[in-house]
């Protein structure tokens, strides 16, 4: 979803991305519990929710999904209206690499801190159903923050899998600008 919003210069990645995320939240996260994110799975593996050789297995297979999102996406890019424009993950105009290190790290703990909030913490007496409806709304909502509060500092990715499919979609179909 990244990969094609970035190729397709579209305003609305965040609001796209956290829209997706939320979908594959609620019908995946009973069957995997919703691994989509190393850094989210380092988070439940310090938490206990999720054990270290489970846990490697979840990060191994989101870092093979980005490359390969990555090398599919470049199909598109290289047929699109901005096949010249160079995609890579790098801060934003005029900002350095720690300021947008800075910002990937806070807004990627927020999206972290509030999976292990919402998703790792026994339901309260007082809910009387066991729908955890508000879950993946909540992740998604930290997307959409992070990408809109930071999206111009660092490019607001929050995944390590999602940069690492970028990295691979820019070095597959380099464009020809500077973009």
């Amino acid at each position: 979803t990244v990969g094609l919003n970035v190729v397709g210069a579209s305003p609305a990645v965040a609001l796209s991305a956290a829209a997706a995320l939320m979908c594959m939240v609620y019908s995946l996260g009973d069957v995997s519990g919703a691994h989509f994110n190393p850094a989210v799975t380092v988070a439940l593996v310090v938490r206990g929710a999720c054990g270290p050789a489970e846990g490697l297995a979840y990060i191994a297979t989101q870092l093979i999904s980005g490359v390969c999102a990555g090398a599919a996406t470049a199909f598109f890019h290289a047929g699109s209206a901005h096949k010249d424009v160079t995609i890579s993950v790098k801060p934003g105009a005029n900002y350095t690499f720690f300021q947008g290190a800075i910002c990937e790290l806070f807004f990627t703990f927020v999206l972290a801190y509030t999976v292990l909030a919402v998703a790792t913490t026994k339901k309260p007496l007082s809910q009387t159903t066991s729908q955890k409806f508000y879950f993946a709304l909540s992740i998604a909502a930290c997307v959409v923050a992070g990408g809109f509060a930071v999206g111009s500092v660092s490019g607001g990715e929050l995944n390590p899998a999602v940069a690492l499919g970028l990295t691979v979609l820019g070095a597959v179909s380099p464009g020809g600008g500077g973009g």
